[in-house]
């Protein structure tokens, strides 16, 4: 398993960081998704044999998030 920190733009509440973890939390092989509005991230851990980042990306940025 790895982690990772992504900063994510336009979260602005619980809801959001709602939006954010279950949309990552939806791909195969991440274990976990931790996010904060507050912060401006998503904590996940992922298991990068089966997740690519650029699949969390997507997944993040279809919910109308920017990932920087």
């Amino acid at each position: 398993m790895a982690t990772i920190t992504l900063k994510v733009a336009g979260m602005k509440c619980g809801g959001c960081e709602t939006q954010v973890q279950e949309a990552v939390k939806a791909l195969a092989g991440v274990n976990s998704a931790r996010a904060s509005h507050r912060a401006g991230s998503v904590e996940i851990e992922y298991d990068p044999g089966q997740a690519s980042l650029d699949a969390i990306r997507k997944a993040v940025q279809d919910k109308g998030y920017s990932v920087e």
